[in-house]
């Protein structure tokens, strides 16, 4: 035994000789008390003890209600929480990660996570991992998942890794966030600048050609003022003119807000109940057949579409007697129905009632509808027989409508 051991070995036997020194002495004191003494002692011990196990009883309480509050909120935070290990297996999983993966919780651990990647992405996702990794830095990455049942969804994923302790290997927490809506208004607000700009180039020149008739007419007016006949020509020739402006003016203050709020879940039964309490049906009767609680994504200015759609059938719906309001699924997506029973629409005016300038009145109703819908990727076209009423089909893409308060959103 060298020098070293020795005295590690003295000092273990000092420190021992010298609690058994002070245990000797606390039993000669107790022998000196009396026995109410001894007593007095025993009770105050006890109530001490009985005092440091409440304190740790409140602890242990204090620790369970702190555990089960973080497991709330990693279980149902808006996220999805996952543990990987180096090699990219899943060791841990909120309720979240698995909700959005598609799969009981149970049956991911230890389930690669590149099985969840699609197929497209897999170089994406290996390059992205390995950086994780290698840089030991908070990285993020949009990618496409593939959930148990083959649907897809695009994410974005956060992140980091976690050095293992004592020469353990490192492990990879990473945070998966549904970006669908996301990526929805991106498209929506791109789609609305285009069209915006396209609406500017147009009614600037439609504008100038009315002002062209408007004061050319005016000129006639004025050299013809001794000719009552030509006077009253002219006159109505530039009142029309100037109606026509007015109407497109007004069309383009209805315009411009067309993508100026990003779109937003609506409620398509409320949106008719209001838009029909801004038309005079006369006798026609409105039927609403739309689901309660059906929710469209679609341009703030979603209600001019069931607007125009009435409107358009009482101006010239004919013989009409009721307009009516549905849904029907087709496959994946979903179809709101307007239809009457009136005149209906002529196999050739099919497409172009909604065309800009087509029509009686202001010619711009359905082409308003078309471009508002069309912000979210929504379509819309004339089905219905000639004769028997029209029936204008607006197909909603997947992952565009929702009923009720279904996956979770507002």
């Amino acid at each position: 035994m060298n020098t070293e051991s020795l005295g590690i070995v003295r000092s273990l036997r000092d420190e021992a000789e010298q609690q058994l020194n002070r245990s000797r002495m606390q039993s000669h004191e107790l022998t000196e008390k009396s026995p109410e003494e001894l007593v007095h002692e025993l009770q105050v011990h006890q109530i001490e003890l009985e005092t440091q196990a409440e304190e740790l009883r409140r602890a242990q309480i204090a620790l369970e209600e702190s555990r089960d509050k973080y497991l709330d909120l990693y279980d149902f935070a808006p996220l999805g929480y996952l543990t990987l290990s180096d090699k990219a297996l899943i060791e841990e999983v909120n309720l979240t990660g698995a909700t959005l993966l598609g799969i009981e919780r149970s049956k991911l651990i230890n389930t690669r996570f590149r099985k969840f990647i699609a197929p497209e992405y897999f170089e994406a996702w290996d390059k992205y991992f390995l950086n994780v990794l290698d840089r030991g830095q908070k990285q993020s990455c949009p990618l496409v998942i593939m959930r148990s049942d083959g649907s897809t969804f695009p994410a974005r994923l956060e992140s980091i890794r976690i050095s293992g302790k004592n020469n353990e290997d490192p492990t990879v927490r990473m945070a998966i966030s549904d970006i669908t809506y996301i990526r929805l208004a991106e498209n929506a607000l791109r789609i609305s600048n285009k069209k915006l700009t396209l609406l500017s180039s147009i009614t600037r020149h439609d504008i100038v050609n009315n002002l062209t008739v408007l004061t050319g007419s005016l000129e006639l007016a004025l050299n013809n003022i001794k000719k009552p006949e030509l006077l009253i020509t002219h006159i109505n020739r530039a009142q029309k003119a100037a109606g026509t402006i007015q109407r497109q003016i007004d069309f383009t203050r209805v315009y411009d807000q067309i993508g100026v709020n990003a779109p937003v879940w609506q409620d398509c039964r409320a949106l008719v109940e209001n838009a029909v309490t801004q038309i005079a049906l006369g006798k026609i009767v409105l039927k609403n057949d739309l689901p309660a609680g059906t929710k469209v994504f679609a341009d703030p200015m979603f209600i001019k579409v069931f607007y125009n759609l009435i409107d358009n059938a009482v101006r010239y719906g004919g013989k009409i007697t009721t307009i009516r309001f549905s849904a029907e699924e087709h496959g994946s997506v979903h179809v709101l129905v307007g239809e009457d029973d009136g005149d209906g629409v002529i196999a050739e005016d099919k497409e172009r009632i909604f065309t800009r300038g087509f029509g009686k009145n202001t010619g711009l109703g359905l082409a308003l509808a078309r471009d508002i819908l069309d912000i979210t990727g929504i379509t819309i076209r004339e089905t219905g027989k000639p004769g028997k009423g029209a029936r204008f089909e607006m197909t909603v893409p997947k992952g565009g409508y929702r009923f009720g308060e279904e996956q979770g959103h507002p």
